[in-house]
């Protein structure tokens, strides 16, 4: 049972702008074979196929939900199905802290990311926005998770960790 639940989708324009790659890609496509004349092969609805499925898998992606329970905190990517999802045990988190950073800079935008925080190297999970939660490791590793409420979700990764939480 989570203590705390957040849900996250990306902007609307980064839909908008997969749906328009989706449908030109099909248009073009329908295009491309009705001028070639070509028709009737047995494999010609594989591309497709393949194209809706990508398609289907991209805007799966595009959310990303943060749960923190009594004992972990989880991170996952795609909406129907999980294509993505990082557990982290409360027990193995040093430091909590709210921060801000800057996403196209530090980490090379949205999603799931590497780069570099307060001059070390960090993993990024995020989807909006330039706040999020910093968490410091046991293990040496460092991560920020995106959050629309970074304060909320560190305090109660703080308060079940049995931390004290850095705003």
């Amino acid at each position: 049972m989570p203590v705390f639940r957040e849900e996250q989708r990306y902007p609307r324009w980064v839909y908008l702008l997969a749906a328009a790659a989706f449908f030109g890609a099909l248009f073009a496509e329908a295009v491309e074979t009705l001028s070639s004349g070509r028709g009737g092969g047995p494999y010609e609805w594989i591309p497709g196929v393949l194209g809706a499925t990508a398609g289907m898998l991209i805007l799966n992606l595009l959310f990303m939900a943060t749960e923190v329970t009594r004992t972990e905190l989880v991170v996952t990517m795609g909406r129907f199905f999980p294509l993505y999802r990082r557990r982290v045990a409360l027990a193995d988190i040093l430091e909590v802290r709210a921060v801000t950073y800057r996403p196209l800079r530090d980490a090379g935008g949205w999603g799931i990311r590497w780069g570099r925080f307060e001059g070390s190297r960090c993993a990024f999970l995020n989807a909006r926005g330039d706040r999020g939660v910093f968490l410091n490791l046991r293990n040496g590793k460092r991560l920020i998770i995106g959050s629309q409420n970074a304060e909320a979700l560190a305090e109660a990764v703080s308060r079940e960790a049995g931390l004290s939480a850095q705003v």
